[in-house]
């Protein structure tokens, strides 16, 4: 079971007595564990472990005894620190006999595949929920739900600009989330001007920057230049942004000659609906040519960033002013 489908299961109130959460994305995790109290375990007694500190001798009378009056919640977290000694012979009997329990285990290994684990075998399939990352797609699906959550909407460029900035910071992008609704207070929709507001000096000059790149202003892109600079972004990552926005115009500039439509490109490149009618309209303003030449000469100061003492601003502005040729 996927996030996705575990969210769904609460909503059907279709819960399962043991669950292991396994996976790299540990706030979804969190997130999951927040949720499933709220649907079902409100008001359980709450027991929580640390693995790497416990034995089953510990759960076992969890397991054993339910209690009497009302429900209770087990965690135990870093389960793939489990230990297999003591571990009872007859755990699957234990785990389909639990009633008024319910026990989690939380299998995160931050940025290393979770262990084998042995017990996962008795844990019925309901039960295992993987918390992978999420794609471009399901990321927007996110931040969407989180904002309609709080009776609020956002527009389809905000979307973009969250879901790039944030991919692989959910727990940062949930607290800038909540930091935006309460920026906006009342007002029911939330567009990039409310970003450019709230959001950090740095990300909203980086999106400066790209939408310049896109759309060919080099005076733009040179005061998000600027700004990057100030805030202490290495010029090797400035270069890498833009080499990967020229080489994704080329990429949907060749599948339009194709033939593939704007939404068939969103869903072969993995983009943002967005990003790809961003890019179209770019395109207007460059030759097939023009976009190469400017790829390679990318290419060439990407080399001279590594192997020569040139000044590596001076660099990156050969390549603006080269943008900035034919403005349209």
């Amino acid at each position: 079971m996927n996030y996705w489908e575990f969210k769904h299961s609460l909503k059907e109130k279709k819960f399962s007595t043991v669950y292991l959460f396994t996976g790299e994305e540990k706030f979804l995790m969190e997130e999951a564990l927040i949720e499933l109290r709220k649907a079902r375990f409100k008001d359980a007694n709450y027991v929580a472990f640390f693995a790497d500190e416990i034995t089953w001798d510990n759960i076992i009378p969890y397991l054993e005894s339910p209690p009497l009056l009302g429900t209770q919640l087990v965690v135990v977290r870093h389960a793939q620190e489990l230990k297999d000694q003591n571990m009872p012979k007859k755990l699957d009997l234990l785990f389909k006999k639990l009633t008024n329990t319910c026990v989690v285990f939380m299998a995160n290994a931050e940025e290393e595949k979770p262990k084998k684990i042995s017990y996962a075998k008795y844990i019925p399939p309901e039960g295992i929920v993987e918390f992978t990352k999420f794609r471009a797609d399901a990321l927007r699906k996110w931040i969407k739900e989180k904002f309609q959550e709080r009776n609020k909407s956002i527009d389809e460029e905000s979307v973009y600009f969250l879901s790039t900035n944030y991919s692989d910071k959910m727990g940062v992008l949930m607290q800038e989330i909540d930091k935006i609704c309460a920026f906006v207070g009342e007002k029911e929709s939330v567009t990039i001007e409310d970003l450019k507001k709230v959001l950090s000096t740095q990300e909203v000059a980086f999106y400066t920057f790209l939408d310049a790149l896109l759309r060919r202003d080099f005076l733009l892109a040179f005061s998000g230049i600027d700004t990057l600079w100030n805030e202490g972004v290495y010029p090797q990552v400035i270069l890498e942004i833009v080499i990967k926005q020229m080489r994704q115009l080329l990429r949907i500039n060749a599948l339009l000659k194709e033939g593939y439509s704007s939404e068939e490109i969103a869903n072969k490149l993995d983009l943002h609906p967005f990003v790809v009618k961003k890019s179209i309209d770019a395109l207007t303003k460059y030759t097939a040519a023009e976009l190469m030449e400017i790829y390679f000469l990318l290419r060439q100061v990407d080399i001279e960033y590594k192997t020569t003492a040139k000044d590596q601003r001076i660099l990156i502005e050969k390549v603006l002013l080269k943008l900035g040729r034919k403005i349209s």
